[in-house]
């Protein structure tokens, strides 16, 4: 007789569960047409997203709250929405592919999609399985490049270079292709059963700030529904914009209408609404937005009350930043100065932000002896129908406690000291959060009130 576990079992693995790791910041055109692909045109089943909570991985907050967010991704086409924990969204991309896949993998996806500048998956996969088991060429030249003062990313660009002929070299340098070689090495460094996906990128780059405004020569983009011939199209007819673009668009309204949201008139009129769903731009419409600068006034005050021992403390710190970081933080009269002062090849941008984000969070080093460990839950911030079956399966399979309520946390966080410490930092940064907003969570400490979202 077949047991309800070895039914369960045979189910999972009939399904083709693809899982993404994802910010959503904020959900738009071109996460809804990676989705649509997932379905169409590579028979994906269901879709499993690990979204990143309130602070993001360059070390900004999300424009919109978490709730929002998850009901835009759940509108836009996924089945399931999974916590990255704060532990790792706002970390390097290694740690943060570490915790997405980890997650994935735990609630029970058999492939892992991801967006990518360079279309040359086995090209991707070689170099990670050279950085899952480094050869004594590469570490050697990357603890070279380190020490002359260049960034990680940078230095391990050069170290995977040198000594190959260039036919075999594969060095990374836009970010999501970073994010995708990190995926790919956390897959072959814990030997994961995740068959990945590789879409690439289409539409404006990581970076652009314009939102598109035309169609590319050709016209290649068809406007229209999900399915078509010839599989998904654009909904608009127009490239995806990027996030920075929308963000960028979304701030100019808020200067220009003067005030904390922005009705979906609004959003049509600063060309933001075309590029964003229709099922789910209701979630992005009369909601408070937050950007960088609303923390700007709190981080420069945390900045300047830091003294040298507790700037230590934070992760990532190398020994002589933080004496860059006190006397840059007295001179600088703005956040936007600080940084500006304080940036250099060795210290980018980025990191600087991370850095701040941590001293905000008082994300501490004792925090990070856990990263290594992996996520140590999994917890469920919204799901459909289809989601509430793989959440049922995942129940009896997953390596990780599945939570969806405040009383399993409460009862984890006591007996696991790794669990303690995610929790911590994850309700810390929804109080920040929710104070900063003023959002419909900003009572007391929202992370306790929240409950799954259903879609």
């Amino acid at each position: 007789m077949i047991s309800a576990a070895s039914r369960s079992i045979s189910r999972r693995i009939m399904m083709k569960i693809a899982g993404i790791v994802c910010e959503y910041n904020p959900f738009h055109e071109g996460h809804w047409l990676q989705i649509s692909k997932l379905r169409y045109e590579h028979g994906v089943d269901a879709v499993i997203c690990a979204m990143s909570g309130h602070f993001m991985q360059r070390g900004e907050p999300s424009v919109i709250s978490k709730e929002r967010r998850v009901k835009m991704a759940l509108a836009g086409g996924a089945d399931l929405v999974v916590e990255l924990p704060a532990l790792y969204a706002t970390r390097s991309a290694y740690w943060f592919a570490l915790g997405g896949v980890l997650l994935l993998a735990a609630a029970g996806a058999t492939h892992i999609a991801f967006g990518a500048e360079t279309d040359d998956l086995p090209a991707f996969q070689a170099t990670a399985a050279r950085l899952a088991k480094p050869d004594r060429l590469y570490t050697e030249a990357l603890h070279r490049f380190l020490a002359a003062g260049l960034p990680f990313p940078e230095a391990q660009a050069k170290a995977l270079n040198y000594g190959q002929s260039s036919s075999h070299s594969f060095a990374p340098a836009l970010p999501n292709d970073r994010l995708a070689l990190s995926y790919l090495q956390v897959i072959a460094e814990k030997n994961l059963p995740l068959e990945p996906i590789l879409i690439p990128r289409s539409g404006s780059a990581y970076h652009e700030t314009k939102l598109p405004e035309s169609q590319p020569p050709g016209g290649s983009l068809a406007a229209g529904g999900p399915v078509s011939g010839r599989g998904p199209a654009s909904l608009s007819g127009l490239p995806p914009a990027s996030a920075t673009a929308l963000r960028r668009r979304l701030q100019e309204g808020i200067r220009l209408y003067d005030y904390r949201k922005l009705s979906a008139v609004q959003l049509t009129t600063l060309g933001v609404a075309k590029h964003i769903p229709e099922a789910s731009l209701p979630y992005l419409a009369n909601t408070c937005l937050v950007f960088p600068a609303d923390l700007a006034p709190i981080q420069m005050a945390l900045l300047r009350r830091a003294d040298h021992q507790s700037l230590l403390t934070l992760p990532d710190m190398t020994e002589g930043l933080e004496n860059r970081i006190v006397d840059v933080a007295c001179r600088a009269g703005s956040l936007e100065e600080f940084y500006r002062l304080l940036k250099t090849k060795r210290y980018p941008l980025t990191r600087l932000q991370r850095l701040v984000t941590h001293l905000l969070l008082d994300y501490r080093e004792i925090h990070a002896r856990h990263l290594a460990g992996g996520p140590p839950y999994l917890r469920v911030l919204g799901a459909n129908s289809t989601g509430f079956r793989l959440l049922h399966q995942a129940r009896e399979a997953s390596p990780l406690p599945v939570i969806s309520r405040t009383r399993q946390m409460k009862e984890l966080i006591r007996q696991n000291p790794h669990a303690a410490a995610a929790w911590e930092l994850e309700a810390r940064s929804a109080a920040l959060y929710s104070l900063i907003s003023g959002s419909e969570s900003a009572g007391g400490n929202p992370e306790y009130l929240f409950t799954p979202i259903s879609l």
